[in-house]
């Protein structure tokens, strides 16, 4: 799967790079023309003139990325060709392992509750006198604040 993807890069690359070429291409164009315009500090031509190039640059960036999409059509579907058996038989051995943990881990909840479950009662009923009576303190705290106020 690796080799395969390393292939797909190795096609895309060519595409990717004249894409980066066009566009730095494109930037050095538009600092050339907006120059004359922040030489002489006209804001609203630089303004207007920069808003016309940024659109152009868009529409030929978005047009690049479509042709680079219909390129790599037959390659992206070729991938998925192949990947997509790995994927599957991926999926096939790992899902008993998965069922496999999955059984372990309840199977070990149970057992640590199963332990615990003596230790716990034994502290409930060793705590519970101190809970209530730091519940009556509370509600003697409480009560004698609602009568001071």
């Amino acid at each position: 799967m690796i080799q395969e993807l390393s292939t797909v890069r190795g096609k895309l690359e060519p595409y990717t790079e004249e894409i980066k070429a066009q566009v730095q291409q494109r930037v050095e164009q538009l600092k050339q023309e907006l120059t004359p315009y922040t030489e002489s500090l006209d804001t609203e031509a630089l303004r207007t003139t920069l808003l016309q190039k940024s659109e152009e640059l868009k529409i030929s960036l978005e047009q690049s990325v479509r042709d680079l999409q219909a390129q790599l059509g037959p390659y992206t579907d070729d991938l998925r060709v192949r990947v997509d058996p790995l994927l599957e038989d991926f999926k096939e051995k790992v899902a008993p392992m998965t069922m496999q943990v999955q059984s372990e881990l309840s199977q070990r909840a149970q057992q640590v509750k199963d332990l615990a479950s003596p230790y716990v009662d034994d502290l409930r009923g060793k705590l519970d006198p101190y809970a209530q009576d730091l519940q009556a303190q509370l509600t003697s705290l409480y009560e004698s604040f609602v009568k001071t106020n």
